[in-house]
């Protein structure tokens, strides 16, 4: 469906609002109760600042500039981590996420990553593992303690 009619580019860190709004709506998508998304303010909330530190790209329409969804990539531990990788709710099915998450395999393997790795909500590690990542384990939820959230990694 999106091939011509969208771009992926550099996101600007005073798009770092509309980023926030993105990631809020897709998060919302999996009718989290409501007091469980406030517990997800601090991941969700995009700063100017995070922006201007790690690689982060949105897709917008070429014609409108309408932004639908955006990734970011993060350096830590010695390692790249998809850090933020979301795509509007009426997005969600389309392709375009998938056309995210390939440029974010191939951005971070011009930077030097020869894995990415993804701590992924665990409503969407099938698509995650349909993209060609596999498990390479768990981790505690630091929002939703008790529980536990997919480690997946993607050769690159």
């Amino acid at each position: 469906m999106y091939d011509d009619d969208v771009r992926i580019r550099l996101a600007k860190p005073a798009e770092a609002e509309e980023l926030t709004d993105i990631a809020w709506r897709s998060k919302g998508y999996w009718d989290y109760p409501s007091d469980v998304m406030n517990r997800f303010r601090g991941l969700l909330t995009i700063k100017q600042d995070f922006v201007e530190a790690n690689p982060t790209y949105l897709i917008e329409h070429d014609d409108t500039g309408e932004k639908l969804g955006f990734y970011a990539l993060e350096k830590k531990n010695g390692g790249w981590w998809l850090r933020h990788m979301w795509v509007l709710p009426e997005e969600i099915g389309t392709g375009l996420g998938g056309k995210l998450f390939c440029h974010a395999c191939e951005i971070a393997e011009t930077m030097g990553a020869e894995e990415l790795n993804i701590l992924s909500d665990p409503n969407s590690e099938g698509f995650y593992l349909h993209m060609g990542a596999e498990r390479a384990g768990e981790a505690e939820s630091k929002e939703m303690p008790g529980c536990t959230q997919p480690v997946l990694r993607v050769k690159l």
